[in-house]
């Protein structure tokens, strides 16, 4: 009677689990844990009239919630690498994953190095101000996505953040990039939204040996500055007119 008992409560304390959870890992494709815990309930509830076939309903629903929590697992880590709005990956996936492992390639094999783009959208404040905020994620994911599409597979796009995407090319020359750039620049101008899409960009190749941070950096102040240029450009143009 005794062993019934706590078959009960488990089944019991099983069902309230599931009930805690599912409202945080329903969107993690958790049905799969859930089926495999309601198994289970089923197990332990038919073991108090049937011991060996109980049992064995029992290992059947701890074989589905293995595969269910590898489920979750794996949701979670694309979560982690992956940018919710443009799919690309994160400056956490960026910084603490890929980058150390290539880095340790290039030095390893001897390679060319690291070749860094960092790409930041024109007027996007404008765009979000005079179009909608909706307006400006879809053209940002527009331009995310043009991106990964003309790129290598070897290759990784960061969103470095808000507007700012940072690509990194391993044994790839500046030429290489700047034809990429080329691309993304006829690209972008031309897009479903009809509005027009530009962007600044600065680029810098980072070699074995060197400090990683201060060649991104130095892509990143390219990128400012050649964004200045266009304001100021944009600014004597206004000021021709009026006159």
């Amino acid at each position: 009677m005794m062993e019934e008992i706590v078959h009960v409560m488990a089944a019991l304390l099983l069902f309230f689990f599931v009930f805690l959870v599912r409202n945080y890992v329903k969107n993690l494709g958790s049905y799969t844990l859930e089926i495999g815990i309601a198994v289970i309930i089923l197990g332990l509830l038919i073991d108090t009239f049937n011991e060996a076939f109980g049992y064995n309903i029992i290992l059947i629903g701890i074989v589905v919630v293995f595969f269910g929590t590898i489920r979750i697992f794996k949701k979670l880590k694309e979560i982690a690498i992956r940018d919710y709005l443009t799919g690309l990956y994160t400056r956490y996936y960026f910084f603490e994953e890929w980058l150390p492992q290539e880095m340790e390639r290039q030095k390893r094999k001897k390679g060319k190095g690291i070749a860094f783009l960092v790409i930041d959208l024109d007027d996007f404040k404008m765009i979000n101000d005079r179009y909608s905020h909706r307006m400006g994620d879809k053209l940002l994911k527009f331009a995310a996505q043009k991106i990964v599409e003309n790129i290598r597979r070897t290759d990784c796009a960061v969103r470095f953040g808000g507007d700012e995407i940072l690509v990194a090319f391993p044994e790839a020359d500046e030429k290489t990039v700047e034809n990429i750039v080329k691309r993304l620049e006829k690209k972008l101008m031309f897009n479903p939204f009809g509005l027009p899409l530009k962007f600044s960009y600065g680029i810098e190749t980072w070699r074995p040996g060197e400090n990683i941070e201060n060649v991104v950096q130095k892509a990143d102040l390219q990128m400012y500055s050649l964004k200045s240029l266009k304001k100021q450009k944009q600014i004597l143009s206004e000021e021709a007119d009026v006159d």
